[in-house]
């Protein structure tokens, strides 16, 4: 997706002429006085990863798995709100996280949030890169540095039962991705927001997210049957059946929680027979 729009930019569209013209009488609208930045005129900020975290990270994930360089984390810098794009547009990313962080699996994620935690990195967790509410901007305050939690190489399908017709997935598949997956064993998740082509299925538990069908397979919220989560002090694994006379259902804390309080790493959803026609 492109850094400073929504979409690829093979699928840029020109405002035609006549269109343009009625913005501007209509709503005032003028052209910009100065083109967008491109990428080396963003104003980015030195990163400041403490030596110590970052030999630890890159020991717990390779060198790979710990980007440091300037488009990595531009393209990590805040959500696609008009603010955040706007910002960007007008080269300002004071707020780039210092660092990129892409585990490939559970325990890794664990891992990373111990050393941050240990050594006051905040983490921010960053699925499809979607938000517009804000979720991704930075708080430094108290911390050493801020580092992206990157999900998107925890991108397979765990299994699918077809009995219970449940399918378990990990956070970073992409929604497109997610229905292509268990479309192979003939289901549906039928959930598609706005944000659809992009948007992660951690994403959507971690916010809650509806969406154009949500009136006939329910909000994501409510497909939602088991959490797995990373803390700074273990995992949470929540949630075993589709109804439950257990007492408090801790996946409501999460649900909605935009990585407040931990980092939702698989996610087990209710999928059902996919529509012989659409």
């Amino acid at each position: 997706m492109s850094w400073l729009g929504w979409g690829t930019p093979a699928d840029a569209v020109v405002l035609p002429e006549a269109a343009r013209e009625l913005v501007r009488q209509a709503l005032g609208v003028r052209d910009p006085s100065a083109p967008p930045a491109d990428l080396e005129t963003v104003r980015l900020p030195d990163a400041s990863l403490p030596p110590t975290a970052r030999g630890r990270l890159i020991e717990a994930l390779g060198g790979r798995g710990v980007a440091e360089d300037r488009e990595a984390r531009i393209r990590h810098t805040r959500g696609k709100s008009t603010p955040d794009l706007l910002r960007l547009r007008a080269g300002e990313a004071d707020d780039a996280p210092d660092a990129v962080l892409t585990p490939t699996s559970h325990d890794e994620v664990l891992e990373v949030l111990r050393i941050c935690s240990k050594e006051r990195v905040a983490v921010v967790p960053f699925g499809g890169g979607t938000s517009v509410v804000g979720g991704l901007a930075p708080r430094r305050a108290g911390f050493t540095a801020v580092a992206a939690l990157d999900l998107g190489r925890l991108d397979r399908l765990v299994g699918v039962d077809h009995e219970s017709r449940t399918a378990a997935l990990e956070a970073g598949v992409r929604g497109p991705e997610a229905e292509r997956l268990v479309g192979e064993h003939g289901f549906t998740i039928g959930h598609h927001p706005q944000s659809f082509e992009y948007a992660t299925v951690g994403g959507f538990a971690a916010v809650r997210s509806s969406g154009q069908a949500s009136a006939g397979y329910g909000r994501f919220d409510e497909l939602v049957l088991a959490l797995r989560v990373a803390t700074p002090s273990g995992t949470l694994e929540l949630g075993r059946a589709p109804r439950s006379a257990a007492g408090p259902d801790l996946r409501q804390l999460m649900l909605g929680s935009e990585g407040a309080f931990g980092v939702i790493t698989e996610v087990t959803v209710q999928v059902r027979p996919a529509p012989s026609e659409r």
